[in-house]
C-alpha cells in the first residue's frame, strides 16, 4: 500500500473513533423506570378513596416507561385527586434529590345499580311478562333503574338481548283497552258486583286509568284496566 494512502486511512479512522467517543460522552447517561412501578404505587392509594353507593374503579390507561437521568432514584406518591367519575394519583420523580417530573395514574369510577333486565332474548313487539324479566346488577348508564312490576304488561318495540336492561322509556304501554272499543265494566262495592257494557273513550294498558261512557246511565266514569277489554271500578266505602 502507498505509504501516503495508509497514513490518510489511519488519520480518518482515528478521527471517526474520536467523533464516536465525543458523541457518546455528549449524551447523558439515562435509566428507565418501568411503567408498572408507578401503577403499583398508585393502586393502593386509589383503592383507599371512599366511593359513594355501589361503585368500583378500573385503571384508565397503562403508564408508559419513563427515561430519566442516571442517579439515585426516588418515587413519591401524592394524595389522590377524586371526582365522582375519575381518580388521579400523582407520582413525583426525583433523581439525586432533584425534581424531574410528575406522572399521573388515572382510574375511572364506575357506578352500579340493580334494575330489571331481560331474562332471555326478546323479539320486537313482545308484551313483557314477569317470566321475561329478572333483577341484575349493571353499570349505571344515567337512566333511572326500575323494578319488574313497572314493566310487566308493557310492549317492547325493539329486540333485547338476555341480560340487557329494560327501561320504561324503551317500552310502550300495551293498549289492551282501545278508544272507541266496547268493554266490560265491573263495579265493585259493599260486596256486590255490577257488570255493564260501556264504551272506552281513552285507551290504556294494564293498570292504567281510562275514561268509559255508560250509554244506559249517560255517565262518564274513570276505571282501571284489569284485562283485555275489561275495566273495574271499586266504590267500596263511598258512593259514585
Amino acid at each position: 500500500m502507498n505509504p501516503r494512502v495508509a497514513v490518510v486511512a489511519l488519520v480518518a479512522w482515528l478521527a471517526a473513533v474520536w467523533c464516536g467517543l465525543a458523541t457518546a460522552s455528549a449524551q447523558p447517561a439515562t435509566q428507565k423506570i418501568d411503567g408498572t412501578r408507578f401503577e403499583a404505587l398508585a393502586k393502593p392509594i386509589a383503592h383507599a378513596v371512599h366511593l359513594t353507593g355501589d361503585s368500583a374503579i378500573t385503571q384508565a390507561f397503562s403508564v408508559p416507561d419513563q427515561l430519566v437521568p442516571q442517579g439515585a432514584l426516588s418515587l413519591a406518591a401524592g394524595n389522590a385527586m377524586a371526582t365522582s367519575a375519575y381518580i388521579s394519583v400523582p407520582i413525583r420523580i426525583s433523581v439525586d434529590a432533584h425534581y424531574i417530573r410528575t406522572i399521573f395514574v388515572g382510574y375511572r369510577v364506575q357506578q352500579f345499580v340493580t334494575t330489571a333486565v331481560a331474562a332471555h332474548d326478546l323479539v320486537p313487539d313482545s308484551v313483557i311478562a314477569a317470566s321475561d324479566l329478572t333483577m341484575a346488577r349493571v353499570p349505571f348508564s344515567g337512566q333511572r333503574p326500575n323494578g319488574m312490576d313497572a314493566l310487566v304488561g308493557r310492549r317492547v318495540s325493539s329486540a333485547f338481548r338476555a341480560g340487557q336492561p329494560l327501561y320504561i322509556e324503551e317500552t310502550q304501554a300495551n293498549q289492551i283497552v282501545k278508544p272507541g272499543a266496547s268493554v266490560v265494566l265491573i263495579v265493585q262495592g259493599d260486596g256486590v258486583s255490577v257488570v255493564a257494557d260501556v264504551i272506552a273513550r281513552t285507551g290504556g294498558g294494564l293498570g292504567d286509568q281510562v275514561m268509559v261512557w255508560n250509554p244506559e246511565t249517560h255517565k262518564m266514569l274513570s276505571a282501571t284496566v284489569t284485562a283485555p277489554d275489561r275495566v273495574e271500578l271499586d266504590i267500596s266505602g263511598g258512593t259514585q
